[in-house]
Parts: structure tokens; C-alpha cells; sequence
């Protein structure tokens, strides 16, 4: 799970990296020197949808997510956690629904290509399968962890 997790953690810091030299170096092409970069545009987009999707993956595994916590509460701990599960489990179903039809798109994908760099767009819509991957990854191990975390409570 440890190189699973540098993976991600590689493609965030590369699309990072790639999108914010992209982005400066066109700002600086179009405004002052008044030479728009076309291809920018893709490379942007790229960059852009690969970081907020593995971005997302690494928060679910993290527990980084932006949550309302109100009706937690207001239930003992316990629940809380039989809660999280049933969250989870549904979650999961939302993953499998986005490798399913992920996959189906990128195929879409095949046949497209990026308006300027000429790019097959499957490089673009791989993201939705691949991280969707990591998601259910994730999720298997946080219901595991409050399965765990349930057991042990009722052993005290």
C-alpha cells in the first residue's frame, strides 16, 4: 500500500508542479510579452484534472474531506461508527459506478483529440477509472479500520 500511496503522491506533486510552471509561463506570454501559448490550455487542463482527482483519492485515504458533523453529534460513538460504515458502503457504490462508466468514457476518449497539443483525450479521462480505483482501495481500508475499531469497543 506504501508504493500505492507514493504513486499518488508522485502524480499530485508532478501535476502541481507541471500546471503552476504552465500557467505562470502563459500569464507571462499573454499579458506581457502578447503571446498567447495555445497549447498551455491543454497541458493546464491535464495537469488540472489529474491533481483534483488524485487530490481527492489521498483525502479519502487521509480523512481530509470537508464533512458536516452535525448528527455526529449527537450519537454516541458507536453509532458514529456504524454510520461512517454505512457512509462508506454507499460511497462504494458510487466508485464502482465511476469505474464502470469511467471506463466506458475513456474508451469515448480514443477517438478524440486535445484541441492544440493534438493529445489523445483518453490520457485525460484515464483519470476518472484510475482514481476511482484508489477510492475503493481507500474506502475497503477505512471500513476495515471502524470494523476493527467496533470489535475492539465491544471487547471492553
Amino acid at each position: 500500500m506504501k508504493i500505492l500511496d507514493k504513486i499518488i503522491q508522485l502524480i499530485m506533486i508532478v501535476s502541481t508542479i507541471v500546471l503552476s510552471i504552465t500557467t505562470f509561463y502563459q500569464v507571462i506570454m499573454r499579458f506581457i510579452l502578447k503571446l498567447p501559448v495555445p497549447w498551455g490550455q491543454d497541458v493546464i487542463r491535464l495537469s488540472f484534472i489529474w491533481l483534483c482527482l488524485t487530490g481527492g483519492s489521498y483525502c479519502l485515504k487521509t480523512g481530509d474531506h470537508l464533512n458536516i458533523d452535525l448528527i455526529f453529534s449527537f450519537i454516541s460513538e458507536k453509532k458514529q461508527k456504524i454510520l461512517y460504515i454505512l457512509i462508506n458502503l454507499v460511497l462504494m457504490i458510487f466508485f464502482i459506478f465511476l469505474i464502470v462508466y469511467g471506463v466506458q468514457f475513456t474508451l469515448t476518449g480514443t477517438t478524440q483529440k486535445a484541441p492544440y497539443t493534438n493529445w489523445p483525450m483518453y490520457i485525460y479521462y484515464t483519470a476518472i477509472p484510475f482514481n476511482a480505483i484508489y477510492l475503493i482501495m481507500y474506502n475497503i481500508q477505512n471500513i476495515f479500520k471502524l470494523l476493527k475499531d467496533l470489535k475492539e469497543e465491544d471487547n471492553k
